[in-house]
């Protein structure tokens, strides 16, 4: 088991850090202006707790290496029409990598929802300032410029939805999606291409995030919780312990 994975999961379900305490803390502590859910439980929003441990994650992130992220190489054909010919051409992109999964907020009402003992967690976590950095190389016309490409994203959202059974003490991923995806720029850096090279070279790079890129960012991610919950699930007693052993027990006298 990669221990990134579980880090991460650790550090994203920072609404249920100490289940048990939890379900047996919900009522009294967090449920103060409890309300029926649909006649099937109670529901509470824990958007001070997430607040309060979200920096959490940053450091984890860091050390087990989804920030920065490793990217896939990508080579794509296209055409250009510098005059009146259209000559073929393509674009490669290697050495990739994405930064900025440590600047993470909450995003949104951040959800728990109790009934017969299973408790459901709702994390919605928004990342600004993204990068997917690249070196370049583009072959038209024996022309071949290199140089660096950035992508540089405003933000995204990821949401998940995790299901905590005390009946039997597993978790399970019940929802994912990466989602809310903001505006895409593109800059170069090194050499400075062809101007009639610059828009079509942007115009292959964006569709290449949209359909690769960001789709293998929402993999991973995906994968990284998947991986924990079964990893949490084979050793959830010694879960519990470390989570008690790193003074979660706070959020019970929250």
């Amino acid at each position: 088991m990669n221990k990134k994975y579980t880090a991460l999961l650790l550090a994203l379900l920072v609404a249920a850090a100490e289940a048990n305490s939890l379900a047996n803390a919900i009522k009294p502590k967090l449920l103060s202006n409890e309300k029926n859910w649909d006649g099937l439980g109670l529901h509470a929003d824990v958007n001070d707790y997430v607040d309060k441990t979200i920096h959490m994650i940053v450091p984890f992130m860091r050390e087990y290496g989804f920030d920065p992220m490793s990217l896939p190489d990508v080579e794509e054909g296209f055409e250009v029409r510098p005059v009146l010919i259209t000559y073929s051409a393509w674009l490669r992109i290697t050495n990739g990598y994405m930064t900025g999964l440590v600047n993470v907020e909450r995003s949104g009402d951040q959800r728990v929802q109790y009934f017969a003992k299973m408790l459901r967690v709702r994390v919605q976590l928004q990342f600004r300032d993204l990068e997917f950095i690249y070196r370049y190389l583009v072959k038209v016309m024996r022309i071949g410029p290199t140089g660096g490409i950035i992508g540089s994203l405003n933000r995204f959202v990821v949401i998940f939805d995790v299901l905590i059974d005390f009946n039997n003490d597993e978790l399970h991923l019940q929802q994912f999606s990466l989602t809310d995806i903001g505006r895409l720029r593109v800059r170069f850096t090194g050499n400075i291409l062809t101007d009639w090279l610059v828009n079509p070279v942007i115009g292959v790079f964006t569709r290449i995030f949209d359909t690769i890129i960001i789709r293998v960012v929402e993999i991973n991610i995906r994968n990284g919780i998947q991986d924990a919950l079964d990893f949490i699930n084979t050793n959830v007693r010694n879960i519990m312990q470390n989570l008690e052993s790193q003074g979660f027990n706070y959020m019970i006298n929250y």
